[in-house]
């Protein structure tokens, strides 16, 4: 699906308040709500765009691991799909490299990380190896289009109380 400067622009704005009303959204844009209502339901009918909200590890207690797997014996696509039926799971993606699965995972603690490493994922057909990379202070978390423009806001977004 192509997207242009107007539906970039709006996921930023949702990128950084993914509550922020079709209005708002109008006016940092330059759009009417109407035109932004409209481009909102055709990104999210064709999955270019989900608004959901987002959770800390840190915060929450919990431990966040990128776990990073080697198959053999069976189809990639397999093993990718055991690995999503787990609720622990967050996301799963194919590479290249020395890997050829890396997931995402939250647990509640160690002890429940340590259940889910030996009994469930390395115990899905297919899995050689899995390395956990704990989390241990997140740096970086952003979700706006890197190097896309600048997203500071305008005069007029300044003004208008939020």
């Amino acid at each position: 699906m192509e997207i242009d400067d107007l539906d970039r622009r709006i996921i930023d704005q949702l990128r950084v308040d993914g509550r922020r009303s079709f209005g708002e959204i109008g006016r940092s844009v330059g759009l009417s709500e109407a035109s932004v209502r409209a481009r909102y339901g055709r990104l999210q009918r064709r999955g270019v765009l989900q608004v959901v909200g987002m959770t800390d590890a840190r915060l929450l207690g919990e431990v966040e691991v990128h776990l990073a797997i080697r198959v053999q014996r069976v189809p990639l696509a397999f093993v990718a799909r055991e690995l999503s039926r787990l609720a622990e799971v967050r996301y799963v993606a194919s590479c290249v490299g020395p890997y050829d699965l890396i997931t995402d995972v939250r647990c509640r603690d160690l002890a429940h990380l340590a259940e889910l490493l030996t009994e469930r994922v390395r115990r899905i057909n297919g899995v050689e190896y899995a390395e956990a990379l704990t989390v241990l202070e997140v740096v970086k978390d952003t979700y706006l289009w890197a190097g896309f423009r600048d997203v500071t806001p305008t005069a007029a977004e300044r003004i208008l109380p939020r």
